[in-house]
């Protein structure tokens, strides 16, 4: 018996409302719809569904359970396609207008990426899970970002990327700002596509070339070369992003400095040979200088 293929799309949009205070959520909206109906066209079996996030919270865009049940027709447009954007731009409409006055909204740091993903993963495994007999899944995460990365969530990201590349679920990652570490080692980890559009008024043209098509078929097109990833670990006691510190053997958090007590998991460690040694040192010299000064 021949099996089904079903295309899940998840689309994760950074909604956070001070970075698209100096852009245009509208366009790239539009573009992102323009993208989902192209999905859903393709192929009767094709899913999709959207979240969005910010600094306070994850938002599930579509399917929710007040999804508007009919769509209209006398646009021309078909019925589910209006139904899916009218949907998606009503909801983020109503997120955006409950975060006007609310002071935790006007700090641009702490969008909530690992949120996302771990939900974004989480519509994939009960899809999988919900399949029928006879049906494969082909989920995929594409998310679409602005603001600038946090680096206090450098943990729960990985996690849920490595989670990504258990399940073989690609995450596809478009950048609309500065670029992402964090999304750059999502795409190189998982095996999707890494891509910074930094003129969004091509995003419609990039996002149907390169994010329309599945990751098995992409080797075969000539879409622009993966970018250099940026390997840097951000460290659990400062958050900064660091080449070379300290790696618990336990839970693998990373520190620039050593600690004789990981943060994370409370492991115990003994101190470095040469850390020793160079307190010894410095203790005799401290000796040695004050019995010169004594004489």
């Amino acid at each position: 018996m021949t099996e089904r293929t079903e295309g899940l799309l998840v689309i994760v949009l950074d909604i956070h409302p001070v970075w698209w205070a100096d852009h245009s959520l509208t366009d790239v909206l539009q573009s992102l719809l323009v993208l989902a109906n192209a999905h859903l066209l393709q192929s009767p079996l094709n899913k999709l569904c959207v979240y969005g996030y910010m600094n306070t919270g994850v938002y599930k865009l579509y399917p929710t359970s007040d999804t508007i049940v009919s769509g209209d027709s006398s646009s021309g447009k078909f019925e589910g396609f209006d139904v899916v954007n009218t949907t998606i731009v009503m909801k983020i409409k109503d997120i955006i207008l409950d975060c006007v006055e609310p002071e935790d909204h006007r700090r641009l740091d702490g969008s909530l990426l690992s949120g996302a993903l771990i939900k974004a993963l989480c519509y994939c495994n009960m899809e999988q899970k919900n399949l029928s007999i006879g049906t494969e899944l082909q989920s995929r995460i594409l998310v679409v970002k602005g603001s600038p990365d946090c680096q206090r969530q450098y943990m729960p990201v990985m996690n849920a990327i490595f989670a990504a590349q258990k399940s073989k679920v690609a995450i596809d990652s478009c950048v609309l700002g500065e670029d992402s570490t964090f999304l750059q080692q999502a795409s190189e980890i998982s095996g999707g596509t890494y891509l910074r559009v930094g003129d969004h008024e091509k995003l419609t043209q990039v996002l149907l070339s390169v994010f329309l098509m599945g990751v098995e078929f992409r080797k075969t097109f000539n879409i622009p070369p993966p970018a250099k990833v940026d390997f840097r670990a951000a460290c659990q006691c400062h958050s900064k992003m660091t080449d070379i510190g300290y790696v618990c053997s336990v839970c693998m958090s990373v520190y620039c400095t050593f600690r004789p007590i990981c943060m994370t998991c409370n492991a115990h460690f003994k101190l470095p040979t040469a850390l020793l040694r160079g307190k010894k040192g410095t203790g005799k010299k401290k000796a040695e200088n004050g019995s010169k000064g004594t004489g």
